[in-house]
């Protein structure tokens, strides 16, 4: 038995490497590790001459915290290396981007050019993550998984953070590391992709505050997972332990941003409270959040629902009984935000004007009892599609336990930024992917569409 074991595992291999030899150079090329690695670089790349190596400043959202307060920030910890004050600072955010660009500045210089590289190097990363995790974990074919890390990379609030100063990328870059060691565990239920993945929360809180959302991400992993005892306690014993630092710098600071940052630019504290770690949750970030969610998704999936509509004749009925729930629920959803709105009206926070792409069209849209109509659409769909999404998900846990502490993290946001849920919401989303959707050019358009959207959003925020 072994031997015809050996001569099948050969002959297996002897197949493929026929096949690779058969395969156009084109498509070999295509599949190399190179491909990828070049695709995703291009946009940077591009990016970055038509900067004039960055010399250039981009004009993106809340660019102004770059002189701010991140340069500041990184020049005085750079004046005390290799033991920086990390008590008193300008930033709002916690410490370990700028502790990051100030031991690289010490290697490489601490010119405006070099620092902002640093950013394109971990927006790179961020691609290659998000490329890895997508084809390699949760199984999406390589050239759509590579397509899609694109289009991440290119989503406004993703691609403008590249080349400027900003810490926004880095804690992304963590968390799509946490969520693939997620994946892994819950794969293999291997204790040290678990350990990876908190080590990856804990420093993404250290980067910036509003990723300690992952926590009962991890949390929920752990507790689902069917472990024994000694194993449960483990890890959320690591649980505990990545947010010990974290908390240790809030009871330092006696609060969420150190004491010489300013709170104002801190989406979890109440303007001129610096103490503060409450206040009022915001049901508008909620509803940005769920707003959002409905328009990426609409997008991506709507063409691929219809078809399969069209295939149907249009008809419910010809849907099988065992969808019946699932469009109760979509339903309900759709009610619940209704009633969302209804009790608390989606109003723009502080610098409405540049908060992003939906309360600008927003503004520009009739108000129904205290809502714009673009909400009253979308908040309502987000129900839809996260449930039309869900049904069909082979990953429930992760989308669900991602998304739903996401927006339970949002709730304390009192900025009803677009900036600060745009990216997670669109994660969320490619974290219901299955390896049968986007597969036909009917399916497809919502790409090319969401990609071109994106850029021209990008030329005019520049304009």
């Amino acid at each position: 038995m072994p031997a015809v074991k050996n001569v099948t595992a050969s002959g297996a291999r002897d197949y493929r490497a026929a096949e690779q030899e058969t395969r156009p150079q084109a498509g070999r090329w295509v599949d190399s590790r190179w491909f990828a690695a070049v695709v995703l670089a291009l946009p940077l790349v591009v990016t970055v001459a038509a900067l004039r190596g960055l010399t250039v400043t981009l004009t993106i959202f809340h660019g102004s915290d770059e002189q701010a307060y991140h340069l500041p920030t990184i020049r005085q910890f750079a004046a005390q290396l290799p033991f920086p004050d990390l008590v008193h600072y300008p930033a709002a955010q916690t410490p370990l981007f700028h502790l990051l660009e100030a031991y690289v500045g010490k290697v490489v210089g601490y010119q405006l050019w070099r620092l902002r590289l640093v950013d394109v190097v971990i927006s790179y990363a961020l691609a290659w993550a998000v490329f890895y995790l997508l084809h390699r974990r949760l199984g999406i074919r390589r050239f759509l998984a590579l397509a899609l890390a694109v289009v991440f990379l290119l989503s406004p609030y993703v691609f403008g953070d590249s080349f400027r100063v900003m810490t926004d990328n880095l804690a992304l870059l963590l968390v799509v590391v946490a969520v693939e060691r997620l994946e892994r565990f819950r794969q293999t239920r291997a204790l040290g992709p678990y350990l990876v993945a908190c080590l990856s929360i804990g420093l993404a809180i250290l980067t910036r505050q509003s990723a300690a959302f992952m926590l009962p991400v991890a949390a929920l992993y752990a507790g689902l997972a069917h472990l024994d005892r000694r194993l449960l306690a483990l890890t959320l014993g690591a649980v505990a332990l990545v947010a010990a630092p974290a908390a240790a710098l809030f009871g330092s600071w006696h609060g969420l941003v150190p004491r010489g940052g300013n709170p104002s630019s801190c989406g979890l504290c109440p303007a001129g409270n610096v103490g503060a770690a409450h206040g009022l949750l915001s049901a508008q970030t909620l509803e940005l959040a769920l707003a959002s969610l409905a328009l990426y998704g609409t997008i991506l999936f709507a063409p691929g629902a219809l078809l399969a509509l069209a295939r149907d004749n249009g008809r419910l009925g010809s849907w099988p009984r065992s969808s019946r729930p699932w469009l109760y629920a979509a339903l309900a959803a759709a009610m619940l935000g209704v009633l969302l709105l209804v009790l608390w009206p989606a109003r723009p926070g502080p610098g409405s004007h540049s908060a992003g792409l939906i309360w600008n069209a927003a503004r520009r849209l009739p108000t129904i009892d205290g809502s714009s109509l673009v909400f009253w659409i979308l908040v309502p769909l987000a129900g839809v599609v996260a449930v039309a999404r869900l049904r069909v998900g082979p990953r429930r846990l992760l989308a669900s336990a991602f998304f739903g502490c996401f927006l339970l993290g949002a709730l304390a946001v009192r900025l009803p930024w677009q900036k600060y849920i745009d990216p997670f919401v669109l994660l969320a989303l490619l974290f219901t992917l299955r390896r049968e959707d986007l597969e036909t050019p009917g399916q497809l358009v919502g790409l090319p569409v969401l990609a071109a959207a994106s850029v021209a959003y990008a030329v005019i925020l520049t304009a």
